[in-house]
């Protein structure tokens, strides 16, 4: 380490020298171990920062996840919400069209919207989706969960089921689960709920678009009959219905929408379903606000380290300096009580300068 303590301004007296040398070398080493000292100090706590920041910077991921699932919900609820809108305004368009084929269009994309409505909530994987991809006939909405602080405390946000959704056990004992998205319907003598794979499907397939007629339905307790590919010999299915998410049907639910009945079941479907994303916004506008302020704490704890760390380098430098003045001091001291010492022993020698000077009172020599 380089010294700013210097010999400069002595006398040139050979022992004086010599013992000021000794002494700025003792100061010097001194400053040095103290230097080392401090930095070592310093170091520690530097490593303490260091790792806390580290197990910052993983909680901070933690919850940058949470809240990028939690943007891909608001976005879908978003994109959902105008889907209600447009099937509304084709409810009010079908009863307005006065030929076979404009009815048959509206129809479709009717259909397609429920559709979408299912590809939109099912868009992202279950961690990063609080609005679908959940479990078929359950419904259980998603749990998005993350890491709160470096001491592990984890938060679990219970998310909703924006998609739409059903399935109906017919009274033969066999279930008739849709594919949800994609307007198709199978039936199963045993289904598995929680993995599909180990089905075992029966003979009924067909599509929701085209393959089923309404033929009654009870609201409060769920029967239902249909036939199923009416276009053909048909067979008819009665059972009980159960509705997952916004509980809203394709078009052969309300009688294909040929009726005012049929098309006033399905704005009273919209209605609910308009009321239930309004929840479902607030259910995941909640868990934007917990996840923002979860955020703020960690970019909180992160500037109180940096503050420390800067307030442990700005102690380090201001005791480093303070040393160096003080050692810087007690050598000027010195400097000065030698040069006072050289000036005495300099008028002693020129009292004494010609004289016969007993070699016992010679500093001189």
């Amino acid at each position: 380490m380089s010294t700013i303590l210097s010999n400069d301004g002595l006398a040139s007296l050979s022992w004086q020298q010599v013992v000021y040398n000794q002494i700025v070398a003792r100061k010097t080493e001194e400053l040095d171990a103290a230097s080392a000292k401090l930095q070592e100090a310093f170091d520690d706590k530097s490593s303490y920062y260091d790792a806390q920041s580290n197990q910052l910077a993983k909680v901070k991921a933690s919850v940058s996840n949470a809240g990028l699932a939690v943007e891909n919900g608001q976005e879908g609820l978003a994109e959902i919400k105008d889907n209600l809108l447009q099937m509304r305004i084709l409810v009010g368009q079908y009863g307005e069209a006065d030929n076979d084929e404009e009815r048959a269009r509206i129809k479709d994309e009717f259909d397609e919207y429920v559709d979408q409505i299912n590809r939109t909530a099912d868009t992202y994987s279950r961690a990063y989706n609080p609005i679908g991809n959940v479990t078929s006939t359950d419904w259980t909405p998603n749990t998005i969960a993350f890491t709160k602080d470096i001491s592990g405390n984890e938060v679990e946000m219970s998310g909703v089921y924006a998609g739409t959704d059903f399935y109906i056990e017919a009274e033969d004992g066999t279930v008739w689960v849709p594919d949800a998205g994609a307007s198709s319907i199978t039936q199963y003598t045993v289904y598995n709920t929680h993995n599909e794979r180990d089905s075992t499907k029966a003979d009924g397939f067909t599509s929701t678009r085209n393959g089923l007629e309404l033929v009654d339905y009870d609201a409060d307790t769920g029967t239902i009959t249909m036939i199923v590919d009416p276009n053909n010999e048909g067979t008819e299915v009665s059972g009980t219905i159960k509705m997952g998410g916004l509980g809203l049907m394709q078009s052969w639910f309300y009688g294909g929408l040929d009726t005012e009945d049929g098309r006033a079941r399905a704005l009273a479907a919209l209605d609910a379903a308009d009321n239930q994303l309004v929840a479902s916004e607030a259910k995941v506008n909640s868990m934007a606000a917990t996840v923002k302020a979860a955020d703020a704490n960690v970019d909180r704890s992160l500037d109180e380290i940096n503050q420390d760390r800067s307030d442990a380098l700005k102690k380090q430098i201001t005791a480093n300096y303070t040393e160096q003045v003080k050692q810087q001091q007690e050598l000027q001291v010195l400097q000065q009580t030698f040069q006072n010492m050289a000036m005495q022993q300099s008028y002693y020698q020129s009292i004494f300068s010609g004289a016969q000077v007993s070699p016992l009172f010679d500093f001189t020599s």
